[in-house]
């Protein structure tokens, strides 16, 4: 499972991966498209290759890297059911019942 820590995160890796769909990059090309230290994108590419999502090749004394496709898609494709079926025994209510039902944006519709 993939591992993202903060929202910056889950957008930066969102980028490398669209960039890698298209073409691949080494490190330093990655940084200097998204605008951040190659110590970054060092991190989300380790991310990425421990989940097996990026491979990478070495050409001359550059790590270049690719997206696993197939990985991706079935990675994809099991989120994907998880969703549906979850989405399959979630109740729909017309009222919150969360347990900060009183602070919530639908705080009208709370059930009493």
């Amino acid at each position: 499972m993939l591992y993202f820590g903060g929202e910056n995160d889950r957008y930066r890796i969102t980028q490398i991966l669209m960039l890698l769909l298209e073409h691949h990059y080494c490190g330093k090309a990655l940084a200097a498209k998204i605008g951040i230290s190659e110590a970054a994108i060092s991190q989300h590419l380790q991310i990425l290759k421990d989940c097996g999502i990026v491979t990478g090749q070495r050409i001359d004394r550059q790590m270049h890297y690719q997206v696993n496709t197939e990985l991706l898609i079935q990675s994809v494709g099991v989120f994907h059911q998880e969703v549906l079926e979850k989405s399959e025994h979630m109740p729909n209510r017309d009222y919150c019942d969360c347990e900060l039902a009183e602070f919530c944006s639908r705080k009208g519709d709370v059930k009493k």
